[in-house]
């Protein structure tokens, strides 16, 4: 922003003395410039102005209320060199990780464990625990930057009890380290903030038990071409005040293996598979998993998502085949301080999708209920526990599948009844850059005792209005993984 300012200054100083264009180069001879002529007094004057910064509408909290995206941003404020911060969410001293998140962390930990597979947690720090340097110095001295630290580092601590390896990523906040971690009107992190962060979680990785028989081999990193970035802060700050930024322009790295290998050909799936947001995404151009394979020195299978949100990558991952066939002894999952579930949040939702799909959901499991139906407009009823028989479809023992016709579905809304009288709201949904193909999984509920121990009765879904072509859904209730053989124990 200081080179566009300063050419901006030079281009009108040029125009208000008549300067021609040509002449912005000096002359070799300091001695033979010729004196410009005095200004008449109908010359055009120019006031020159400081570039971009924030009107007062920014500053009122009341100016992002109406959408959740507009939310994140509350409130923007100016900080040196062109930075953009939010006070909400980039300059936060507290960190919520609740018992109930770590408590459902615990459990999908749990299950990959006894698949082989380790969760590598990337818990994001906030921009302005990274850049507090960036800061105006009003702003610096509010900012308490050592409790911030500190509370990132308990909450990093709280993830372990998750039964999950989280790098010690606190270890990097340094007001002097001479590089930008994030973009300076920009949530992503820079490539040099992707690097650093890879060699943390790589000397972590490498101390682990068992790391060393991943197979070994050696990447180089080199420059590609620049990522122009227009910065989600400034498109807000535009949006609000009006003006513009110019583009950040930043280095582009590419890593690849030395000596030309590739995965083609190669019949081993990786033992490594980052999971993860854009920030992961090998399209955003920040080298991550890049990174990750030159500091591992091992092959890692990228499958992060762009707008697909911290678990989207997730879910899709463990539903795909890849994960099926062959679990990885070791998945890191990239997500943003701000986008894992706080206690005002209910992590329970995500993580009961995410449990059943270690095992494969419902598929490879003997289907206890299952019925397709046409929809149509009104009450469909999909499922109903009954007919003479009622099955002890306890919520602690078994899971539900919905195989929609139409893999584009991505919402799923049904009611769930109980022999109890209970009855759940079921809502289960997919960004939109996530190819679900029109499946969901979800354990029956059994985050309370009486949902545990209640008998399911049936599954509804309402139709408002008909679909615009055929649609139909196969529901199926299962068991839930270990169930199964305990249920044949039985039955012998």
């Amino acid at each position: 922003m200081r080179r566009t300012i300063h050419t901006l200054l030079s281009f009108l100083v040029a125009l208000s003395v008549g300067t021609p264009a040509d002449a912005r180069t000096p002359p070799a001879d300091p001695a033979n410039t010729p004196v410009p002529a005095p200004l008449s007094a109908n010359a055009p004057h120019y006031e020159v102005q400081p570039c971009c910064r924030l009107c007062p509408l920014a500053s009122n909290p009341q100016s992002y209320t109406g959408s959740k995206f507009l939310n994140d941003f509350r409130v923007l404020i100016d900080g040196r060199n062109g930075w953009l911060f939010r006070t909400g969410l980039d300059l936060t001293t507290q960190f919520d990780v609740s018992d109930a998140s770590i408590a459902q962390l615990h459990r999908l930990s749990d299950a990959l464990r006894r698949r082989g597979t380790q969760i590598v947690m990337v818990y994001q720090p906030p921009r302005g625990l990274m850049d507090p340097d960036e800061l105006t110095p009003k702003e610096r001295r509010s900012y308490n930057l050592a409790a911030a630290r500190r509370n990132y580092a308990m909450a990093l601590q709280r993830l372990r009890r998750g039964g999950v390896i989280v790098p010690p990523l606190d270890q990097m906040v340094n007001e002097h380290k001479g590089y930008d971690y994030y973009f300076r009107r920009d949530h992503h992190w820079t490539a040099a903030g992707a690097q650093h962060t890879a060699e943390v979680i790589a000397q972590t990785m490498r101390r682990l038990p068992g790391f060393s028989a991943v197979p070994r081999k050696q990447f180089a990193t080199r420059s590609d071409g620049v990522i122009g970035k227009p910065g989600t802060l400034q498109k807000v700050a535009a949006q609000m005040c009006g003006g513009g930024y110019s583009l950040q322009y930043e280095s582009a790295f590419v890593t690849e293996q030395e000596g030309g290998g590739s995965l083609l050909g190669d019949e081993r799936q990786p033992e490594v598979v980052l999971v993860g947001t854009s920030n992961s995404d090998t399209k955003g151009g920040y080298n991550f998993p890049g990174y990750l394979e030159q500091y591992l020195g091992v092959d890692v299978l990228d499958v992060a998502i762009t707008g697909g949100s911290f678990e989207g990558s997730l879910l899709h991952y463990l539903a795909s085949k890849a994960f099926q066939q062959h679990p990885p002894k070791y998945l890191i999952w990239e997500t943003p301080y701000q986008d894992y579930p706080s206690s005002e949040q209910n992590p329970y939702k995500i993580y009961r999708q995410a449990v059943p799909l270690v095992t494969g959901g419902c598929q490879g499991k003997p289907p206890v209920l299952t019925r397709t139906v046409t929809l149509h407009q009104g009450s469909n009823e999909l499922l109903f526990n009954g007919g003479g028989r009622i099955l002890p479809l306890v919520g602690r023992d078994y899971q539900l599948e919905f195989q929609f016709s139409d893999p584009g579905i991505k919402n799923l809304d049904a009611q769930v009844l109980y022999f109890s009288g209970m009855k759940e709201s079921l809502k289960l949904h997919f960004k939109q850059y996530v190819d679900n193909g029109g499946r969901f999984n979800t354990e029956l509920r059994s985050d309370r005792p009486d949902y545990a121990a209640a008998t399911l009765m049936g599954v509804t879904m309402q139709m408002d209005q008909a679909p615009a072509k055929p649609l139909s859904v196969t529901a199926t209730v299962c068991p839930r993984a270990g169930v199964e053989s305990a249920m044949a124990s039985t039955q012998r």
